[in-house]
């Protein structure tokens, strides 16, 4: 027992002290601390400065003006609307986080300043065009056109965009659809930009619709009025539970079992691969004759599997000790109970060992690295199984898909991991009744890959198939 443990310490000291287990748990934290660090450092920065002018060129007679009256006010305007309406956004996360009103004024000035720095700066005026404008003409020009980058086309005026409004866009044709109307803009204009032509264009036209209707005169309405009267009302959804009343979080809540699937998969697969890493190089490098010497095979194998789970069980506290201090530190708490980081771990440690036990398998198979993707490939195969229908299981973690994918051994507790963070509660039968199949699902596996790292240990030559595999499995 003592050398069995004496293995698995030296497994978990060579894989925790080494670069790229450092690199590979810290850096994400490390890399988002020096993003927020770049954010400071150009927080003064501005969005792309656009000048230049539009043509107007209006076939119905009745929208030209009005176009050109309001296209540079409505681009000014939709900017400061974009800006407002991420500050909005910005507040309205701060309150369904919870967030403490320092951290809250934060977060919007941080939204804001990004705003400042995304959104272009439109410096543009429109002009009214002939009926009779050559419009092939201002599309030759457009082609031509070079939008520079702020500061280097200073006084410049270059043509950016050509709208063309039919008669059809005011009067309804025959079949009582109405037309539409044409924009041509310039090469690489910039997205929001053509967005506010597009938007400030389409009111204009919809407008003249309405202040053409004999109805609407009839009623003594403007279109200022029906677009306010028409417009979707906001609503301030709210969570009843049995501790009070919350602010509704149903966006967040959909991440819960992404990030569970997401933990437990990169704790599994980072063990099992430096398990199987390990034996093959100590296997290749006839190192594993002078510990077989000192150990049996089993203890060797058993060793190596706990030094491994161990480090997977380092990698599950770190990130999920720093999932729950974001939680109590937004008062997010009530999203994850302590029952479900415990079934957590239970799942864990089964689908840990049963990816370990195949890993250390496939290992003591093969001579080399590149020999043992044939046999990995069924294995990580069924494990990214649920990860490619997670969103089916999380919407309906009830559903006969994931009750049934639920008892499937290997894939089970994947599955109730991202079950666990569902929708609907489960039933409380299932969790026993899946952590058993798991269990047992690891003894089962444990077994054969003993019997296949006792042989294939010591064999060198040509990598074994599955049949050979399975033929090892019953003799040993």
């Amino acid at each position: 027992m003592n050398r069995m443990f004496a293995v698995a310490w030296r497994e978990f000291v060579s894989v925790v002290w080494t670069r790229g287990f450092l690199l590979g748990v810290f850096l994400p934290p490390i890399m988002a601390a020096v993003a927020g660090f770049a954010i400071m450092l150009v927080k003064n920065m501005e969005g792309p400065r656009v000048q230049g002018h539009i043509v107007v060129v209006d076939h119905s007679g009745v929208v030209g003006e009005d176009a050109v009256r309001r296209l540079p006010d409505d681009m000014a305007a939709r900017s400061r609307e974009k800006a407002e309406q991420i500050k909005k956004a910005a507040e309205e996360a701060s309150k369904k986080l919870n967030l403490p009103p320092d951290q809250a004024a934060q977060a919007s000035s941080m939204a804001e300043m990004q705003t400042k720095q995304a959104l272009p700066v439109a410096d543009v005026r429109a002009q009214l065009g002939a009926p009779d404008e050559d419009i092939e003409k201002l599309k030759e020009t457009l082609r031509n056109v070079v939008i520079k980058a702020r500061g280097e086309s200073a006084g410049a005026d270059p043509l950016l965009a050509v709208v063309v409004i039919p008669k059809g866009a005011i009067e309804p044709g025959p079949d009582g659809k109405f037309g539409v109307f044409d924009l041509f803009v310039a090469p690489k204009l910039d997205i929001e930009i053509q967005q506010g032509i597009e938007r400030s264009v389409g009111d204009a036209i919809v407008d003249a619709r309405i202040a053409g209707d004999a109805r609407v005169k009839a009623a003594g309405l403007d279109a200022k009025f029906l677009r306010s009267m028409l417009a979707r009302p906001n609503i301030d959804a709210v969570t009843i539970t049995k501790t009070g009343e919350r602010k509704s979080i149903g966006e967040l809540q959909m991440l819960i079992p992404v990030g569970f699937m997401i933990l437990l998969m990169v704790s599994v697969m980072t063990t099992g691969q430096y398990l199987m890493t390990t034996v093959v190089e100590e296997k290749s490098s006839r190192v594993m004759e002078i510990l077989l010497s000192a150990v049996s095979p089993m203890q060797l194998m058993t060793g190596k599997i706990i030094g491994h789970l161990a480090v997977g069980v380092l990698i599950i506290g770190i990130y999920g000790s720093v999932g729950i201090a974001s939680l109590i530190y937004f008062a997010l708490t009530q999203l994850v109970t302590p029952m479900t980081f415990l079934l957590l771990i239970g799942y864990f440690v089964c689908a840990a060992v049963t990816m370990a036990a195949l890993m250390a398998a496939i290992g003591a198979a093969v001579n080399e690295l590149r020999e043992a993707q044939t046999l990995m490939t069924p294995v990580i195969m069924i494990t990214i199984l649920p990860w490619m229908i997670w969103f089916v299981i999380q919407r309906a973690p009830n559903s006969p898909l994931a009750t049934t994918l639920s008892f499937i051994p290997v894939v089970s507790p994947y599955v109730m991991v991202l079950r666990l963070g569902g929708s609907e509660p489960i039933p409380s039968w299932q969790h026993p009744v899946a952590l058993a199949i798991s269990a047992l699902t690891s003894l089962v596996v444990l077994w054969g890959a003993a019997k296949i790292f006792r042989i294939g240990i010591l064999m060198y030559g040509k990598p074994p198939n599955f049949k050979t595999l399975l033929h090892w499995v019953r003799m040993a």
